[in-house]
């Protein structure tokens, strides 16, 4: 049977590209470099001071290491071309989010349409905050810790099944020794 093209193309296939989200999704990314410019140029100057003594070698290595560390809070227009842009602009405006504990994630309230959940770890969340926080006028440093620890899903806690005993002593190995030699020597006495 031959081919017969379809009048639409399917949405499920790889090749099928939405022009209007590629083009909103290019300009998020564009506002995104913008925010995170000055903070960029701050941590490239800083590096530069740091290694300005050091041997050529060991220079381009901490260089490019500062690069990558750059690009990796930067939106992907590859990796992240799935990303939710609404999700993203909550949390990189401050919209008032709430969380909820049943399900584990964050949910935008809007009036008159569907909550919109952003959870935690997730690209929409982590880029979201790195962009607010650059927007405050952050360093780079201080954005990239808040964006590694506030930006994770947390694991749910487990309780321990028995209660935990705790014997007094010392977790130091070497005082372990000394206690046991010195045990062992009051038994031969």
């Amino acid at each position: 049977m031959p081919d017969v093209p379809a009048s639409m193309p399917d949405p499920r296939d790889p090749m099928f590209l939405d022009v209007d989200q590629l083009v909103e999704l290019a300009a998020e990314i564009e506002r995104h470099r913008h925010l995170l410019r000055s903070a960029a140029e701050g941590y490239r100057w800083r590096i530069a001071r740091r290694v300005e003594y050091l041997d050529p070698p060991d220079r381009d290595m901490r260089i490019a290491h500062a690069e990558r560390l750059i690009e990796t809070l930067m939106i992907d227009p590859i990796r992240h071309n799935a990303l939710d842009l609404d999700a993203y602009r909550a949390v990189r405006d401050g919209a008032p989010i709430e969380f909820d504990a049943e399900r584990r994630t964050y949910v935008l309230r809007r009036p008159g349409r569907e909550p919109l959940p952003i959870r935690p770890g997730m690209p929409e969340h982590r880029l979201g905050v790195i962009a607010r926080l650059a927007g405050l006028g952050l360093r780079l440093e201080q954005i990239q810790v808040v964006a590694l620890t506030s930006a994770q899903g947390a694991a749910r806690a487990v309780p321990p099944k028995t209660t935990p005993q705790v014997k007094r002593g010392t977790t130091k190995p070497s005082r372990r020794i000394y206690q046991a030699d010195r045990e062992k020597q009051e038994l031969d006495i």
